[in-house]
Parts: structure tokens; C-alpha cells; sequence
């Protein structure tokens, strides 16, 4: 899968990484893939709420907000500046639960999606969707292409939801031109 989208390249530059970060994840262990999409959502929106603050000087301060706080974490913060949808929520929010639950044990570094679907209760499993199925589900058929891609690569619905609230973060879109983004994501990333 190629990054084509040079929106995503200018934010990911923006934060000090390759235009190639995301397409690089593909390639990296599942646990690996979790703690760098969560470390680039951290670095991703204290940039951004530094900028719609326009308050550079409390650069700092904001990057070491606590990501998840429902209070007054980066997400929080986001969700009201209106940078993310309550959908970029649930998403944000299921990416630091997880990567919470692996970073603090050293022998989740061995975690994969297969598994980690495998052993989800049916409450679970409707918890993950909810948290990182919006970009699939929202498609044409996307019931049963979330059901067809959590069984055959877990981690691209995951991918997904990433390149879908980084699209949003960067510029607010249609919902419809999102569609088509993801539809094009979606097939590339089948294709790698």
C-alpha cells in the first residue's frame, strides 16, 4: 500500500515523520503497530491543538497531556476545539486502551490481532467495532466487508480507522469523499 494522499504526507511531516509512516506500520509486528499509531495520535493532536490555540508557548504543556482523561486529556481537548467527531472519539479512545494494556506488560510483545479477536467476548468484539470499524461500516457494503476484513487482517480495520481520523484531523471532509478514500485505502492495502 502506498500513502498517496498528500494531506496525510503534510501531516505526518508536520510531526517529524516519513511521508511513508503509516505504510511502514504494515510491515511491523501488530504490538509494534499499536504503540506507534498511538505515539503518532499523540504527537498528531498536541500539534494540532497547539495550532487552534494558537498558543505555541504552551507547546510543552500540551504535549505531556495525558492522552485519554476524559476530563482533560488531548482527546478531550480535541473533541471540544472540534478537531474530532465523537466517532474520532471512540477510535482514539480504543487505541489508548489498548496500547495501555500492552505497553505495561513486556510479554504483550508477542500481541496479534488474530488472536487478540479470537479470545473477545461477543460484547468485546461489538466494542472493537464500534471503536475501529466506523471506516469500513461506513462504506457501500461495509457490514460485510468489516466482517470479511476481521477475519482475514484485523489490523488493516485498525489502519483504517487511523488514515480515516488523520484525514479528518488534517481537513474537514464530506463524509462522502471520506467514503472514497477509505474504498481506495481499503483496496490497496487488500493488495499488499
Amino acid at each position: 500500500m502506498t500513502t498517496t494522499n498528500p494531506s496525510v504526507e503534510a501531516l505526518l511531516e508536520s510531526v517529524g515523520l516519513s511521508p511513508t509512516f503509516l505504510d511502514d506500520l504494515l510491515h511491523d509486528s501488530d504490538w509494534s503497530f499499536v504503540i506507534k499509531t498511538h505515539a503518532l495520535f499523540e504527537a498528531v493532536l498536541g500539534s494540532l491543538i497547539v495550532r487552534r490555540l494558537g498558543a505555541e508557548a504552551a507547546a510543552d504543556a500540551i504535549a505531556n497531556l495525558d492522552f485519554n482523561n476524559t476530563r482533560s486529556g488531548k482527546v478531550a481537548f480535541a473533541r471540544a476545539l472540534g478537531l474530532i467527531d465523537k466517532e474520532h472519539v471512540a477510535f482514539l479512545r480504543g487505541l489508548s486502551e489498548l496500547r495501555n494494556q500492552l505497553v505495561h506488560k513486556v510479554h504483550n510483545v508477542t500481541f496479534t490481532f488474530a488472536n487478540h479477536i479470537a479470545g473477545l467476548t461477543a460484547s468485546d468484539l461489538k466494542k472493537f467495532k464500534t471503536e475501529f470499524g466506523y471506516a469500513i461500516c461506513s462504506l457501500e457494503n461495509g457490514e460485510k466487508e468489516y466482517s470479511a476484513t476481521l477475519s482475514r487482517s484485523p489490523k488493516t480495520i485498525v489502519l483504517l480507522a487511523a488514515y480515516r481520523c488523520l484525514l479528518n484531523l488534517q481537513f474537514q471532509i464530506t463524509d462522502r469523499a471520506k467514503e472514497i478514500l477509505i474504498e481506495l485505502l481499503r483496496t490497496r492495502t487488500e493488495s499488499h
